[in-house]
């Protein structure tokens, strides 16, 4: 059997596993469980025989298997992986950060279970904020979910991390506390619309191209940043529409 969850979301993901190890542990008694990580081939090895070696005490065998992407396996894995369908006393838990090449499409098809953990648009995310913080008998205000989204965007890692100080006393004004400008700025370099806008609400737009520019590392990210302060500067552009394209065009 195989049970296949994928996505970015490591957050949700790492939920699941935790919720179908515990169903497995609670149904057998006699579970043998062990990770692999299958960034090397040495790794699919020992999975093999991890399966292969049926001890007489073993009733059921679970394997947990991070998939990375440097993996260099294709079609033998995938050969592999077929081969494990219908497997009664062994279940593979498949976990990747995306979904896999085409040569694994046969893992979003019946007998395999599978889910996929897309990131959560902010809606989503204010939703499981307030179910969260009521699990947690914490009473948020709309400002401190808005600012929670704001300062961490789809990182649920670091909303459930404040969720869990609050949870231990800390005080629910804590969350309204504006987000440190260079993590936000972080964020923005690498593509996250939603810590520019925070930015461009508390900073001047002039001030964050600026430092932006201050970073840039190589000839061919300067001679970028050169062609929108000339663009800015002749008029045909006006910092904060060069900033969005900046952070869009990536």
């Amino acid at each position: 059997m195989i049970i296949y969850l994928y996505g970015p979301d490591s957050y949700r993901r790492q939920k699941k596993l935790k919720e179908i190890v515990t169903k497995y542990k609670q149904k057998h008694s006699a579970v043998t469980m062990e990770r692999f990580d299958l960034e090397a081939e040495p790794d699919l090895l020992q999975l093999r025989d991890f399966i292969k070696n049926q001890s007489l005490f073993d009733s059921f065998k679970l394997a947990i298997v991070s998939i990375g992407i440097g993996g260099n396996f294709s079609n033998d894995f995938a050969e592999f992986l077929k081969s494990q369908l219908e497997s009664g006393k062994t279940v593979l838990l498949l976990l990747a950060d995306k979904e896999l090449s085409k040569e694994f499409k046969f893992l979003l098809k019946k007998p395999v279970i599978s889910q996929n953990f897309e990131e959560l648009k902010p809606p989503q995310i204010g939703a499981l904020i307030r179910k969260e913080a009521q699990k947690r008998e914490i009473k948020l205000p709309s400002e401190a979910i808005n600012s929670l989204i704001r300062a961490n965007g789809s990182d649920l890692w670091g909303i459930m991390n404040e969720l869990d100080k609050l949870e231990l006393g800390g005080h629910a004004e804590d969350a309204l506390t504006p987000p440190i400008f260079f993590v936000l700025l972080n964020r923005a370099k690498r593509g996250d619309l939603s810590a520019l806008t925070w930015l461009l609400e508390t900073e001047e737009p002039a001030k964050i191209f600026n430092i932006l520019s201050s970073f840039v590392k190589t000839a061919e990210d300067a001679a970028r940043m050169a062609d929108y302060d000339v663009a800015v500067k002749s008029g045909k552009l006006g910092y904060e529409e060069a900033l969005l394209d900046l952070v869009i065009s990536g």
